[in-house]
């Protein structure tokens, strides 16, 4: 059985947001002290298999990520830095396929989702040579 997906001019592409904004500030609060934070905002992206935009969106979301800097020396820093602080849950992708053929049949709906990353913190030495 061949199906068809009725696709229009002016659909837009599957898992490209309607909208995508990247931003970052970096301050510096002395030579040595520096503090910066990235915003990443994605607004809606139809799912891979919804090449006609029919279906919901996947859901809009936003991620902010913050990092401290200390140069110990011209050549020398330690820095500690954290993703997604404010532990948002969301998704990146979304694809239609048969999900209870995968995980059995309970599973009812027809997609599959990829959870974007959670939390996650660093702390470091940098040496530049």
């Amino acid at each position: 059985m061949q199906r068809e997906i009725a696709v229009e001019s002016g659909d837009r592409l599957p898992l490209i947001p309607r909208q995508l904004l990247k931003a970052g500030l970096r301050f510096a609060a002395t030579d040595a002290l520096t503090f910066g934070a990235d915003l990443l905002a994605s607004l809606g992206a139809f799912f891979r298999g919804d090449e006609g935009n029919l279906l919901d969106e996947l859901d809009a979301y936003s991620v902010l990520g913050a990092r401290v800097e200390y140069r110990l020396s011209e050549r020398a820093s330690v820095f500690a830095s954290v993703d997604n602080l404010l532990d948002e849950e969301y998704e990146t992708f979304g694809l239609f396929g048969q999900a209870e053929e995968v995980l059995g049949d309970e599973f009812a709906e027809p997609y599959f989702v990829g959870p974007g990353a959670p939390r996650a913190a660093w702390i470091g030495f940098r040496v530049e040579l």
